[in-house]
């Protein structure tokens, strides 16, 4: 049990700096891609295409089903731990936002979809931030915080954690932000840095 554990956060782990470091190079691609490209613009990622996307070691979405509603992605790249092999596929689509989705022999089991818009009617400020707490639900952060600008799931061996990442609509010094860490639908951690 300890040592598939061990896999498994080893697993999380690597998805969680792959996914955030995949879609931050895929925003960069998708800029550089739009200043060159003609009139064609493109939508990008909606939160309904995100949420689609089943996680699930042996029947969460196939790549092929992503391509069919997605097109090609963006980039591609691989990482194994241990005897696991997790590949990366990132699609980054009009500006601002891209969605980055690790699969698992053949299934989805991360995805992270970063840049959302959000217009928040109440800035987060330290003491906001500070009245969430651990057991609390996703809709409960939600409800005190507002949408947040970034989302990171991953779904192995029957646990799911999710990352809720805010960064617009924040009081505090320049690039401050807050993350809050959800664990099997009750929250686990939350972290921030630099709010007022």
């Amino acid at each position: 049990m300890m040592k598939k554990r061990s896999v498994v956060l080893g697993l999380v782990t690597i998805l969680l700096a792959t996914t955030a470091v995949g879609c931050s190079s895929g925003s960069s691609t998708s800029s550089s891609n739009n200043s060159n490209s003609s009139a064609k613009k493109e939508a990008g990622i909606t939160m309904d295409q995100f949420n689609k996307i089943n996680l699930d070691e042996n029947n969460g979405t196939s790549l092929d089903d992503l391509k069919k509603e997605l097109g090609k992605p963006s980039s591609t790249s691989t990482s194994t731990v241990q005897t696991q092999t997790v590949d990366l596929n990132t699609w980054s689509k009009g500006l601002g936002n891209s969605l980055a989705v690790g699969f698992s022999n053949g299934h989805a089991i991360s995805k992270h979809i970063n840049g959302l818009k959000v217009n928040r009617k109440n800035k987060i400020t330290l003491d906001s931030f500070g009245q969430v707490q651990n057991g609390q639900s996703e809709d409960d952060v939600k409800k005190m915080l507002g949408d947040p600008n970034g989302i990171n799931t991953s779904t192995i061996a029957g646990t799911t954690i999710t990352i809720l990442t805010y960064t617009s609509g924040l009081k505090g010094s320049l690039g401050s932000n807050a993350t809050v860490t959800i664990t099997n639908g009750a929250v686990s951690g939350e972290s921030q840095s630099g709010l007022e």
